[in-house]
């Protein structure tokens, strides 16, 4: 059973019968090699890591020599390569960054065919695609974890802590951005979206879509009672302009009286006098 749950490759995959054309002019270039080297790459892809496959000096020697291309032909075999690359059918950035061959394609039709396996691993540096809310069984780890560890204790423990606080593992920049998404399509000034820091968002995570969803609620509230009063926008806003509005207890009324500018000129500091002008005048007069 452990065995099943750790398993990460696939024992086949989907061939679609029409090609996408970049499939069609890799193969226009170099004839049928061409699309038999695309096919036996999907194949390693699939076969070992599932979703993506080193592609080293040595990597690409050993594909060569168990498909006949070896001398003259590896570098055809490069050249295929290159040109998959270069018509995206495998991320150039990846390929450059992390020497891997993969695809939004290749990833997609992996979580496909994992949806139904227990535990599904992946890094999320590798990734091209974002994986769906419903795909409970996907665990999303960074490359750096776990590098310099060969511990199975270590890591199974991990990968239990990691399904019992799976809530509290997700709260990252991705979630932070979702929600932050999902919170700005209901304020009504859409400015500034881009000056929202990321500090911002991830304290948006804390507070919760229903409290902030209350407090933009609220500040429309206000705004309304006011008629001279326009929208900030959502930039000031989000980052610290809904504090006043999170509070329980809020009315308009409080907020306006929190919000009135206190006096600044000196002269308005000293005490008001209420006078009789026609006594004084009399008093002037009698002197």
């Amino acid at each position: 059973m452990a065995g099943r749950q750790n398993k990460v490759n696939l024992d086949y995959f989907e061939l679609d019968c029409h090609m996408d054309d970049n499939v069609k002019l890799v193969q226009a270039e170099y004839g049928l090699k061409g699309f038999a080297v695309f096919v036996k790459l999907l194949q390693k892809i699939y076969g070992e890591r599932g979703y993506y496959c080193e592609w080293t000096p040595d990597q690409e020697l050993l594909f060569a020599s168990e498909n006949g291309l070896n001398g003259g032909s590896l570098q055809l075999l490069r050249d295929i390569v290159s040109a998959c690359i270069r018509r995206n059918l495998f991320s150039d950035k990846l390929y450059k960054e992390y020497g891997i061959l993969t695809s939004s394609g290749v990833q997609k039709q992996y979580l496909k065919a994992t949806a139904k396996r227990e535990v599904v691993e992946l890094k999320k540096e590798y990734l091209l695609i974002t994986i769906p809310e419903k795909a409970e069984n996907v665990t999303v780890n960074s490359i750096n974890v776990g590098r310099n560890t060969n511990d199975s204790v270590i890591n199974m423990q991990s990968r239990v802590k990691k399904s019992k606080k799976r809530n509290k593992n997700t709260m990252c920049k991705a979630d932070a951005s979702a929600l932050f998404e999902e919170l700005w399509k209901l304020y009504p000034v859409k400015k500034g979206k881009g000056k929202v820091s990321d500090a911002a968002k991830m304290r948006l995570l804390k507070i919760g879509y229903d409290e902030m969803e209350r407090a933009i609620n609220r500040y429309i509230a206000y705004v309304d009672s006011i008629d001279y009063l326009h929208y900030q926008n959502g930039s000031t806003f989000f980052n610290s302009g809904y504090v006043d509005y999170l509070d329980a207890n809020y009315t308009p009324e409080k907020v306006k009286k929190a919000k009135t500018p206190k006096a600044t000129s000196q002269f308005n500091q000293f005490p008001q006098n209420d006078y009789d002008f026609e006594q004084l005048e009399k008093e002037i007069l009698s002197n």
